[in-house]
Order: structure tokens, then sequence, then C-alpha cells
């Protein structure tokens, strides 16, 4: 499952605005590239949801209907979605899983697991929930 924040320029509410997907790399790279490769087919005359649904081949604004197969937008680590600004980014990359998490509460869970790595700013360790590799880049 892939989640696109969409940034709106207020001066021009009709202009292709700044897209941010949100999942893991092997997720999000389709959507990326079709954004990409169709960049030019933005029309000013149509809506944001219009123009982003014809470009990523997508109908947007479903809501998900839960389930087996739903999974939480808030981070798995502290429960919460909005942690003073910030919104859960990081996704782990199995497929059955696919739990967000906040940066800064990765890397805290990350360095109080007992076989926690780190090299040149990047902890590594293991998903909380299905314990499956995982790395993030450390804020400093």
């Amino acid at each position: 499952d892939v989640s696109l924040i969409v940034t709106l320029d207020p001066s021009q509410p009709t202009s292709l605005p700044r897209c941010r997907f949100l999942g893991s790399a092997k997720s999000i790279q389709p959507f990326q590239n079709l954004l990409d490769e169709r960049v030019d087919d933005w029309d000013p005359a149509l809506g944001v949801v219009e123009n982003l649904g014809s470009i990523l081949d997508l109908e947007l604004l479903s809501k998900p209907t839960g389930g087996e197969n739903a999974i939480s937008i808030d981070c798995g680590v502290c429960y919460c979605y909005d942690m003073m600004g910030q919104i859960p980014e990081i996704s782990c990359n199995n497929e059955t899983c696919k739990q967000l998490f906040h940066v800064e509460c990765l890397v805290e869970w990350f360095r109080g697991l007992p076989n926690v790595r780190q090299s040149f700013g990047t902890v590594f360790g293991e998903c909380p929930y299905c314990s499956k590799a995982m790395h993030v880049q450390a804020v400093l």
C-alpha cells in the first residue's frame, strides 16, 4: 500500500503540486515512475484529484474498507499519526506487514534492541511487528 502527500502552491493552485509517496521503495517506485513519465499530461483546467487520478491510473480518495488487509497509518511504535509535525514515513518492506513508523520512533526502537547495528548514520534492526530486517537513516 502507498500513501501520497500532496502539497499545493497557494499562489498557483492549478499547477502540478509537490507529490511525495510513502511506503516501501518497491511499492512506491511504479507510482513515482508514472508521475515522472506523465508530468507533461498535467491539465490546469482539471482539479488536482482528477489530474493525479489520470496520471497515476488510480481512483483517488477512496476510503479503506478495513478488514484483514487494512493497514494502520499510525506509527507502529508510538501509535500516533502526527508527532510534533512529523508523520509516519518509513514502511516495513515485508509485503504482508507494511507497518508505518516515524523515523525517530524506529531509531529509538532499534537502539533498544540487543543486536542493533549502526553505520554512517544508518541504524539497522528488525521490524517490531514481523521481525524482518529494516534500516533507517538516523536523524541527527
